[in-house]
């Protein structure tokens, strides 16, 4: 055998070994999913991708290639749950604000002073909620994988606004939810809704003067850069979640189903962490930015539930059936955590 045989032969013995083979078959199989999101960088919500994209790599079976948009890059929220839905997206993670477009009756979730207790909340986000918003979101053609905390929502601008009355006549960036306008409808604030990219020029030129935003917000989206004061009223919590493309997610082996339920990481443990997180991010930002940060006396959170309880009605007048039905769920598991206790 001469030497250009026996070259030849090595080669054709090496591309139909088993490894090589399966390296082929791993390659073709392999299916790009896309991630849609908008999260800043060096945060620990980006730390949490990194969790989920490690996960996704070490556990898919058959393989995928994760196409991570978490920068904004497929738009609004509002696009990206859009996109979700029509197949376009595969998975994407918006907010409340960005999911009522498609569930209007979220916007319940952020109804001011709706529940009694952190404790009382968590509960009934993880127990009681999931399978309701299982069946919510399958109507439009997603399926609901879990929640991703964001944090309890506060205002920012130039004053503090411990006293409600305070907002009265402010240009405020409102989040475009029922909730969030009848708040500010309510408060008397003029209420603006320019994009969460869009909110730092907004602040710079004008355009508005503050807003409400969760404090992992705050601290993240540097908002603390343009504005002297942040009030942590508390008043509702903000939470992300995850949305699949039901059709792609239907058609995803059973062990894929169950990876994408739980690559994202504990959530509850995610909680924790990330409240902590953000707590230290509200006190260096008090200590190096100058920014002050205002937490509300049980007296000035009184004042505030008292001023904002009108809104419970007027959103579910305005929603109507599938927003009672909501509130309903919830006022009863709340009398169903009473007997467990905070």
């Amino acid at each position: 055998m001469n030497k250009a045989m026996l070259i030849f032969g090595l080669f054709m013995a090496l591309c139909f070994s088993p490894a090589v083979a399966q390296i082929e078959v791993v390659q073709e199989i392999a299916q790009e999913v896309s991630v849609a999101g908008i999260t800043f960088p060096d945060t620990i919500t980006d730390d949490q991708w990194k969790v989920f994209t490690a996960n996704v790599a070490a556990g898919a079976n058959p393989p995928i290639r994760l196409k991570m948009m978490i920068r904004g890059e497929a738009g609004s929220e509002e696009t990206m749950v859009q996109a979700a839905r029509r197949g376009r997206l595969q998975l994407a993670a918006p907010s409340l604000a960005g999911a009522t477009s498609l569930v209007p009756e979220l916007a319940v979730l952020q109804l001011p002073f709706l529940f009694d207790s952190a404790a009382q909340m968590d509960w009934i986000y993880d127990e009681i909620l999931p399978q309701h918003f299982r069946d919510a979101f399958a109507d439009s053609g997603l399926v609901f994988l879990h929640w991703i905390d964001s944090g309890w929502l506060g205002f920012y601008g130039p004053v503090s606004f411990a006293d409600p009355t305070k907002v009265s006549g402010v240009k405020l960036r409102t989040a475009p939810t029922d909730a969030a306008r009848l708040t500010a409808q309510k408060l008397m604030a003029d209420a603006i809704y320019v994009p969460y990219p869009e909110i730092i020029p907004a602040l710079q030129t004008g355009l508005i003067e503050g807003g409400m935003t969760s404090d992992y917000g705050f601290v993240t989206g540097g908002m603390a850069a343009e504005v002297k004061v942040f009030t942590l009223t508390r008043h509702s919590y903000d939470t992300g979640m995850m949305l699949a493309n039901a059709a792609w997610y239907e058609n995803l082996s059973a062990s894929n189903k169950s990876l994408f339920l739980g690559a994202y990481g504990d959530t509850s443990e995610f909680r924790t962490r990330s409240r902590a997180y953000t707590a230290a991010e509200l006190d260096r930002l008090a200590q190096t930015a100058g920014t002050r940060v205002v937490t509300l006396t049980p007296q000035q959170r009184e004042v505030w539930a008292v001023a904002t309880r009108p809104v419970h009605k007027a959103l579910l007048d305005r929603i109507g059936a599938p927003a009672e039905s909501l509130y309903a769920v919830i006022q009863d598991a709340k009398v169903r955590f009473s007997y467990i206790g905070d």
